[in-house]
């Protein structure tokens, strides 16, 4: 068997496995390289590179180190993507699994070993140098057939749209209030479509939830909500995207400081206009009143979404002038990054 020039080991094929791992790998492959990916890794057969994705766990963290101690190993490539040394408590799943004894342990030991880092923001470089010095900054990039497709469309509506979990809680609170007022008193037509977060069952007597959804807890209008589970991968979410106004609110936090624009891009890959707070990586990807509104105060959510729900050629103009700058920001036109990492 011919063996891989690069072997992406997946942490698992949500939206940072297919960004980080699968969509560049797939980019060299189009190059000209061999190269594959998986959530498992054959220790028996490696590659020239090998590109582990947040690895902490304790067993795949013993497969990391053997791989490193062996002779003529690969060269090692850790991948990270966010701040995982400072979660807030309100993502509570993941607050809890990387405050385990030995998981950032883990985490630390491994960048340590590696070759070298890869990470997506230049605040999260300097938290990843004091462990290792070798780190490359590469942004999240996007197919290109994002930016050509064209979305579905909700006839005779305006769609807000969000998509995500409730592990975003800190950053759902910086809208959730302000979003509750403005839909109480928006036109019919206006809806919010929330996807990925399921929708929540009918209250019953005596039963507890595991937690409130965000949509019951700023007690937005259920008759104005449409919800999607998550798609079966990340493109098909894409697909689904039928959005008039991407909300992105993001609390000012460290964690959200090392956060990438993946939000606010994948709005303008589609042609949307984002309504984005005007914080990090969403201030510093979003041109005001160009390719999208930023938030300065609370206030400013309301303003902004009446402003783009009752202004549609503001909404196709600054969704084009956000489609236009999104183009730079493809994969096919910037593999270079890891194919210079990757392969060398």
């Amino acid at each position: 068997m011919t063996r891989q020039d690069v072997f992406g080991w997946m942490a698992g094929r949500d939206g940072c496995g297919t960004i980080r791992i699968m969509i560049p790998l797939a980019e060299l492959r189009e190059r000209g390289h061999n190269t594959g990916w998986s959530q498992r890794i054959d220790t028996s057969s490696l590659p020239r590179t090998l590109i582990g994705q947040r690895i902490c766990n304790p067993q795949p963290t013993s497969g990391w180190q053997q791989v490193a101690a062996m002779p003529n190993r690969p060269k090692l490539v850790f991948e990270v993507d966010d701040n995982l040394w400072d979660i807030d408590y309100r993502s509570a799943k993941a607050h809890e699994f990387f405050n385990e004894d030995g998981v950032v342990d883990n985490l630390n030991a491994n960048i340590k070993t590696a070759d070298a880092v890869t990470v997506t923001t230049e605040a999260l470089a300097d938290l990843v140098r004091p462990l290792n010095a070798n780190v490359h900054i590469i942004p999240n990039y996007l197919p290109g057939w994002v930016l050509e497709h064209e979305r579905p469309r909700r006839d005779g509506h305006v769609v807000i749209g969000w998509g995500g979990s409730n592990t975003h809680a800190m950053d759902l609170a910086e809208v959730g209030p302000q979003l509750r007022r403005y839909l109480d008193r928006a036109p019919a037509h206006v809806e919010l479509h929330v996807m990925g977060e399921p929708k929540p069952p009918p209250r019953r007597r005596g039963v507890i939830r595991p937690h409130t959804p965000w949509t019951e807890q700023y007690r937005l209008p259920e008759n104005r909500i449409r919800w999607t589970a998550w798609n079966a991968s990340v493109p098909d979410y894409w697909r689904a995207i039928d959005y008039d106004i991407m909300l992105a609110p993001l609390r000012p936090h460290p964690f959200n400081r090392s956060k990438s624009n993946l939000r606010v891009l994948e709005a303008a890959m589609l042609g949307i206009p984002a309504i984005a707070t005007d914080y990090g990586p969403y201030a510093d990807f979003v041109e005001h009143g160009v390719t999208g509104l930023l938030v300065k105060s609370d206030h400013d959510w309301g303003r902004h979404l009446r402003a783009l729900v009752e202004n549609e050629a503001m909404r196709q103009e600054m969704g084009a002038a956000a489609r236009a700058k999104a183009a730079a920001w493809t994969i096919e036109g910037n593999a270079d990054g890891w194919e210079k990492v990757l392969i060398g």
